[in-house]
């Protein structure tokens, strides 16, 4: 009895056992259950406050705007031509969603995230798709980031790969959701992933790859933008030089792009048909400007808007950064008279140059091995650029410039400008050209050179037509004016830097003589005196200078009146050369001073040039047409000494 007694003991604690453990277990899974109800609920309240009732103002289409940033476009006057763009950190040519080819949308969404129009922010089955592929390759081969969540990478710049930081990612990606439909999220992204530079979107991408706006995109071409988004640089074929890496860029773009393809034909997004007619065909690239080289028109623009009447202006429009508010800036510069300065100022500066210097080879080369400058970006008319001689016969050259670009031909009538002024300094300024000086020039050009051009003409055929410049030191500037507004301008060869046009101080030139006959007159001429005419060498510090007047003289002496209003170059410095030995420096300094010509000086600061030059202008005319010039100024300054004259006894 008492072993049936022992075991339905034991069988009793068994049964109570399992029923206590039982018990426990339901009560912990309860438990548990409850518990993470409750934190489910709690990270849903959490959630319903930092996503739907508190997003912060990061989240505001104002601060989302602000970072995509509207650009204020420069156009010429015609208000169609852009000449420049402002914009704050990165250039966008923005899109609204409307303007995004149906193509490229489901280009991007096929290779990066074909369930975005699905999920709410981030997808779980992408995520584990992901995880499962690394884990089998033993590397990372799949992202499991949504599109949602790479725009809000792109959009709030995450900091590092933690896991802080992917949760803030993960957070901002649900307040984008609830706050935006699918299409303003799409549109987001489309305009803030990085293409070249600091050019960022598809606005760029479209005219930097193929220079075509967003509409004109084709399936092919809205295939390749959408697979390299993640890596620009990898498939950018531009930045590669040699052909072998050409290639190589070219086998990656084919492989991408059959990538993308193929997905847009498994989710049904194209025909088998449409795959088949573009998964072989030829990308063809065509490299547009998306940016803009800084030139003094548009540093002119930047500073004319910098003013405080144009800064107060905006701000009554609640506008405070034009870079980011969306306006058309028109200026009143013509489009082609503004080429057509450019053109001539460099054309008739590359004639001068060699005019004054010649056209040594040696030299020449030299010059051009230390230029930094690149050049004009395309070859158009008016452009100029550097290549180098390929091939040279007897009367003309053939031009290479590398790249992608033509090759072009000086012919003699490229020569003929060159010829023209390296004739004239080699003999004299009245020499012709003659036949045989062809060899003159020519022998100073071998294959191999580097040479510096201007495209004259681009045939019907495609014949590029050059002429031969030489890269100039000397330096100038144009700027032409109508009815007040500058109409064009360019301030030197490379059109940046230092702005000649308006920064550049000239020389004082004949406005300078009527200090010279004030200081003659008081040191005793009279103006019916007569002044040596004729051309001579004249030594000034050790340094011989032989003047050479720009018109023929009508006499060999003249009075010192006459000299004044016919503004003669040789007796002007032939009185000057014997006045300066009675003249001392302080007492020329002291003269300017006494007549009012000299800058003032106010509280120990000299009076700014530009101030000066419109005093001088306005005070004493010196600044007038040509043919009054010189007699206004020469009758200005004889009258502010005539009475001193008179009562000295010395007229």
């Amino acid at each position: 009895m008492l072993p049936l007694f022992l075991c339905a003991s034991s069988l009793r604690l068994t049964f109570y056992c399992f029923f206590m453990i039982k018990k426990i277990l339901k009560f912990l899974i309860v438990s548990l259950l409850t518990l993470t109800t409750l934190s489910c609920l709690a990270l849903l309240g959490v959630l319903h406050y930092f996503v739907v009732l508190h997003p912060g103002d990061e989240i505001s289409l104002a601060n989302i705007q602000a970072i995509l940033g509207k650009e204020s476009p420069v156009f010429y006057s015609d208000a169609q031509t852009p000449l420049g763009v402002f914009f704050d950190d990165a250039h966008r040519q923005y899109v609204s969603y409307e303007q995004i080819p149906k193509s490229f949308v489901n280009a991007l969404v096929a290779s990066e995230d074909n369930r975005f129009f699905e999920h709410h922010g981030f997808d779980l089955v992408s995520i584990t798709r992901a995880a499962l592929r690394n884990y089998k390759a033993g590397r990372v081969v799949e992202g499991g980031s949504t599109l949602t969540q790479q725009t809000a990478k792109n959009l709030f710049k995450r900091s590092g790969r933690s896991y802080e930081a992917k949760l803030k990612e993960l957070l901002y990606a649900l307040r984008l959701e609830h706050h935006y439909s699918k299409e303003k999220i799409f549109e987001f992204y489309a305009n803030q992933f990085y293409v070249r530079g600091n050019g960022h979107g598809l606005g760029v991408a479209a005219r930097y790859y193929f220079n075509k706006n967003v509409g004109q995109l084709t399936l092919l071409e809205s295939a390749f933008i959408a697979g390299s988004v993640k890596r620009p640089n990898y498939y950018n074929i531009f930045i590669r030089k040699s052909a072998v890496s050409k290639a190589d860029v070219r086998h990656r773009i084919n492989i991408r792009v059959a990538y993308v393809l193929g997905r847009m034909k498994e989710l049904g997004m194209i025909t088998a048909q449409q795959y088949e007619d573009n998964v072989n065909a030829d990308l063809i690239f065509s490299e547009g400007q998306v940016g803009y080289d800084l030139d003094y028109v548009m540093e002119m623009v930047k500073d004319a808007v910098a003013t405080d009447t144009v800064k107060a202006a905006l701000e009554k429009h609640g506008i405070s950064n034009l870079a980011i508010a969306g306006l058309r800036v028109i200026t009143s510069v013509d489009k082609d008279l503004q080429k057509e300065t450019l053109y001539w100022l460099r054309h008739e500066l590359s004639r001068l140059d060699i005019r004054m210097r010649g056209y040594d080879r040696e030299e020449v080369q030299k010059e051009l091995s230390n230029t930094t400058y690149r050049g004009d970006r395309e070859q158009v008319e008016r452009a100029f650029l550097f290549g180098t001689i390929v091939k040279k016969d007897p009367t003309e050259l053939v031009i290479s410039f590398g790249g992608e670009l033509s090759d072009g031909i000086v012919d003699r009538k490229g020569l003929d400008r060159p010829l023209e002024a390296l004739v004239k300094w080699k003999k004299n300024r009245w020499s012709e050209v003659k036949e045989n000086d062809l060899a003159l020039l020519m022998e100073q050009l071998q294959e191999g050179d580097r040479v510096w051009v201007s495209v004259r003409e681009i045939s019907f055929e495609g014949d590029v037509l050059l002429d031969l410049e030489r890269f100039p030191q000397v330096q100038g500037g144009a700027l032409i004016l109508q009815q007040g507004m500058i109409k064009a301008m360019a301030g030197g060869v490379e059109n940046r830097f230092y702005n000649r046009a308006i920064a550049a101080k000239r020389t004082m030139g004949s406005a300078f003589k009527p200090y010279l006959y004030a200081a003659a007159l008081q040191l005793g001429w009279n103006s019916a005196d007569l002044l040596e005419n004729t051309r001579e060498v004249f030594v000034y510090q050790d340094q011989p200078y032989f003047p050479r007047p720009d018109h023929t003289n009508t006499a060999d002496q003249v009075s010192m009146s006459w000299a004044g209003v016919r503004s003669e170059n040789l007796a002007s410095i032939w009185l000057l050369y014997h006045l300066c030995d009675r003249l001392s420096v302080e007492e020329f300094k002291d003269l300017a001073e006494n007549l009012n010509l000299a800058p003032r000086v106010k509280n120990g600061k000299e009076e700014p040039y530009t101030l000066y030059r419109s005093r001088i202008r306005d005070e004493y005319g010196i600044v007038l047409n040509r043919s009054n010039l010189k007699a206004a100024a020469y009758t200005v300054a004889v009258k502010n000494l005539e009475t001193d004259f008179l009562f000295e006894n010395r007229m």
